[in-house]
């Protein structure tokens, strides 16, 4: 018999934790056990072990309403967990970890007690919203979840997925093993030989289905209750739904079906699970006309005495742009939790953003715009693919062998390829992709195992070239992989993933579980790829889609998630722009974590953080296209408390970047002699009205989004916020030119230290390589300044208390990391700072001589020379922000489509309906 050697470590494990010293006692019993063992084996095992067994995790924190009072505790005892215990021990089998296991049962403990009690009487409603990262186990927590409440009482439990059918029967399918604990179609249709998957092996009991994985809620569905009235059901029933117009009506009538003739409330405890929350469930239409889903979601609530309703999203801008004082919508007024993540996440700031310790795995598009461009219509040919994809599915072939040789539990592999929102611009995508697998294939199949024919085939030479460049230091060698590699990549196929798929292109994992190689595949789809569907074994992605949208991004982002044993081999090919954009983003979500951390520890209610999100900066475009569903143009309320707003896309011509220099000349001038502190040239106690008209003078793109006009009034509504603000803490400014080591400036001389004329030396900056004709040069990183910046102004005393305070934040979230974010010092500012920077052109640094041995970047690629650039001089602005909450209106920006489009934040013209 044939014994798993991960599964002989486990045990050799147990309950104690994984250590360097314990992994070598372990892998060198394995040795002794098994003399054959290779040393792929030992350093897959390996690898499984560190991913899975060395894993800290930390529990969630949560605002409450203080409308549902705690009463899991009360009865926690009372209780035989009987689905939950079910569920641990399906999770065991699958390798989780006890740390794991411990946060998700104190978390799923926490959400249930936000939830109402389902023993005690009616009327009343909770709705709560769950945040939790992209493909990060939030399907983990709500399965926790429903486990228990099934456990506690809950009869009715809906779980609402996306919208296509393809999302609703793999979240069927997940619910089939983790809680109904049968094949869900054989319930339905009463077949006999139902054997017990998943948590089933383990459990006597058994809920009621009205859903399978082949079907949705039909009225014919409820004859599999054999007639039984919902209120004399013992055991839960539970459906998994889409959220379209048809299946949600249906339950609704078979609801009303149930109750007696006068009676418009079934005296149940429902449970509603919203996965994706942020997808059709908000209302972008009138309070009085609700959108069509937003409806019946409030009609299904209606219909029960006592309800409760849980949001699960990782993008949780949209939910909280409900109306929190409409009584009847989806606001999240009774709680809010957000789930923490384990180490072995790798999220937006793993692969984005400063210290991302997997930023390598980035590799940036330049090549894409002439056959993929960004703005296209449903009818655009494709006539060719970029070199770019061409290598990203080369690359993809060879992660297969070497996973292969890793001997990796998990046989399927996927490659995404997101390059265009429309179905048959994807059709076509794909039909170059089957060419190109097609060829390759063929030339691995005939020539490369070949020691002599190999290297005279175009397509083999360039492989080995990637082979070098990629993965030199995987544990395997070139001549390995040589002949392997057709064995592990014969069963690749090329499918296309969205509403228009036939049934033959789903991905259907689970259909290929128990075969030799899984399933693998290269997925080419578009917003049916984005929204929670999951693809096993994702290792290599290629994303060219233009979206400044935070929520759009983050769900687009489907590499986000565990890759256990192999994140050293994923890719990530994007956009120069979209991986700016998603550095950023890296910023923004690990701030807003902080947020719900601080107002946990103030006992802030959900509202509070409601506010805080509709009102951030960075939420303003989603905020924007939400609206604009079903308006032409929009009001946008925006708070720019203790926030930022800078100017890292600059003019691209000489000429305007010379008048900016020329009113930094203007502004300096009438100002008093600077104080000299270190290299900075500072001022303080300049009044708002001198740095709104500077501002208001300059010449500043409006891709810079906190910049953006009016669209009523053209003015600049953060300008105008400056100027006209009663916010005492924004009547004076403090000033700095940063100096760095570019050449003096002639023409910019400022006056310092009483008598010294100093003239003004740049800021050395790298610029970025974007697509030809953007209209603008970005700056490395989209970063203007950097974190000392924020420290002007400070006192010893401000500087130490916010390092202490990070020093919590960093004792509760091990991912943080040492220093001090700018974001963070900014809670501390008493007075608001506005930061020139005035920025020469430099070229990409060179290769530094210890990193000779490695792989060489083409930083060339990446990074414009200054030579391409034509002004020498350049100016940007950095504004940094007090705390002032609570004490200030907010900045209203009016905008329309026309605005978003020509400020290049529009992906397409909406008018084509061909989405995916």
């Amino acid at each position: 018999m044939n014994i798993d050697p991960y599964v002989t470590a486990v045990g050799l494990i147990g309950e104690n934790d994984l250590t360097d010293e314990l992994l070598t006692k372990v892998l060198a019993m394995l040795r002794v056990w098994s003399p054959d063992i290779d040393d792929a084996t030992i350093q897959g095992v390996k690898r499984q072990l560190e991913s899975s067994k060395g894993v800290s995790h930390s529990v969630g924190q949560g605002l409450h309403g203080g409308d549902i009072a705690p009463w899991v505790l009360d009865v926690k005892a009372s209780i035989t967990w009987h689905y939950w215990d079910a569920y641990v021990k399906q999770l065991r089998t699958k390798n989780f970890g006890n740390e794991v296991i411990r946060v998700l049962d104190q978390d799923t403990e926490n959400i249930l007690t936000e939830c109402g009690n389902p023993q005690e009487s009616g009327p009343w409603v909770s709705k709560g919203l769950v945040m939790g990262d992209v493909q990060s186990g939030k399907t983990a927590s709500y399965c926790g979840l429903i486990s228990k409440a099934g456990d506690a009482g809950y009869k009715i439990i809906v779980l609402l997925t996306g919208m296509i059918e393809d999302l609703r029967a793999q979240s069927q399918e997940r619910l089939d093993e983790g809680f109904v604990g049968r094949d869900s179609r054989k319930l339905l249709t009463k077949d006999r030989s139902d054997t017990p998957i998943g948590a089933g092996r383990f459990s006597t009991k058994r809920p009621n289905v009205l859903t399978s994985i082949d079907s949705d809620f039909l009225k014919a569905n409820q004859a599999a209750l054999g007639g039984i009235p919902l209120g004399n059901i013992s055991e839960p029933v539970l459906l998994v739904m889409k959220k379209n117009v048809s299946p949600l009506s249906n339950l609704i009538e078979f609801l009303d079906s149930q109750m007696k003739k006068g009676v418009k409330q079934l005296d149940l405890p429902l449970l509603i699970v919203d996965d994706e929350a942020d997808n059709a469930s908000v209302n972008g239409r009138k309070d009085e006309e609700p959108a069509a889903i937003n409806s019946l979601i409030r009609k299904l609530l209606d219909r029960f005495s006592r309800a409760s309703y849980v949001a699960y999203t990782a993008t949780p801008f949209a939910n909280v742009l409900i109306n929190p004082d409409i009584e009847k919508d989806l606001f999240p007024a009774n709680f809010v939790y957000s789930l923490e993540t384990p180490s072995s996440y790798l999220g937006v700031t793993s692969y984005f953003g400063d210290d991302a310790p997997h930023a390598d795995a980035v590799q940036e598009i330049h090549d894409a715009e002439k056959l993929l461009p960004y703005t296209h219509k449903k009818d655009r040919s494709v006539t060719g693919l970029p070199e770019s994809l061409r290598d990203a599915l080369a690359v993809f072939l060879l992660t297969c062998a070497v996973r292969d040789g890793r001997k990796e539990p998990l046989r399927h592999r996927s490659m995404l390829v997101n390059a265009s929102r429309f179905t048959d611009v994807q059709a076509r995508i794909a039909t170059l992709l089957k060419n190109e697998l097609y060829a390759l294939a063929e030339d691995i199949k005939q020539y490369l195992s070949s020691d002599t024919l190999w290297a005279n085939h175009a397509r083999l030479a360039k492989l080995h070239e990637l082979w070098i460049t990629h993965y030199p230091d995987v544990g395997m060698e070139w001549d390995e992989v040589r002949q392997t590699l057709y064995e592990s990549i014969s069963s690749v196929k090329v499918i296309t993933v969205n509403q228009k798929s036939d049934e033959s292109e789903r991905l259907n994992y689970s259909l290929y579980e128990k075969s030799r190689y899984g399933r693998r595949v290269i997925a080419v789809g578009g917003l049916t790829l984005s929204r929670g569907l999951t693809l096993e074994g994702l290792c290599i992605s290629y994303f060219y889609r233009n979206s400044k949208a935070y929520d759009t991004l983050l769900q687009m982002g489907r590499w986000f998630g565990y890759r256990p044993g192999y994140d050293d081999l994923c890719r990530i090919w994007v956009d120069p722009l979209a991986k700016g954009w998603y550095a950023h983003l890296a910023e923004v979500v690990t701030e807003l974590r902080r947020d719900i951390s601080r107002m946990h520890a103030q006992r802030q209610p959900p509202s509070r953080f409601g506010m805080r999100i509709r009102s951030h900066p960075d939420a303003l475009i989603v905020t924007a296209l939400n609206k604009m569903r079903n308006a032409n143009e929009v009001r946008v309320a925006v708070s720019y408390s203790s926030f930022g707003a800078e100017t890292p896309l600059l003019p691209e011509s000489a000429d305007r970047n010379d008048r900016n220099l020329s009113r930094v000349k203007d502004f300096t001038e009438g100002l008093s002699a600077a104080t000299l502190k270190g290299s900075r040239m500072c001022w303080s106690g300049i009044e708002k009205s001198q740095i709104s008209r500077f501002l208001d003078s300059l010449d500043i793109l409006e891709i810079n989004t906190p910049f953006m006009r009016d669209s009523a009034t053209k003015s600049r509504p953060l300008i105008d916020f400056v100027s006209s603000s009663a916010v005492k803490e924004l009547e004076e400014w403090d000033v700095c030119i940063p100096q760095g080591t570019g050449t003096a400036l002639e023409s910019l001389v400022v006056m310092a230290g009483g008598t010294s004329a100093i003239k003004v030396r740049p800021r050395t900056r790298q610029f970025e390589r974007t697509r030809r004709n953007v209209g603008f040069l970005r700056l490395n990183k989209q970063r203007v300044g950097d974190v000392s910046d924020e420290l002007v102004g400070f006192t010893p005393e401000m500087k130490l208390q916010a390092e202490q305070d990070w020093e919590q934040e960093r004792a509760r979230d091990k991912k943080l990391g040492a220093s001090v974010p700018g974001y963070f010092y900014r809670r501390y500012r008493t007075r608001p700072l506005l930061t020139i920077h005035v920025i020469e052109p430099s070229d990409p640094k060179p290769q530094k001589a210890e990193d000779s041995e490695k792989p060489k970047k083409d930083r060339l690629k990446a990074m414009l020379a200054a030579s391409e650039i034509e002004p020498r001089s350049l100016v940007a602005i950095s504004i940094s922000f007090p705390n002032f909450d609570g004490f200030e209106k907010p900045v209203y920006y009016t905008l329309n489509k026309v605005a978003l489009r020509e400020a290049g934040l529009l992906e397409a013209d909406d008018n084509d309906d061909d989405e995916d």
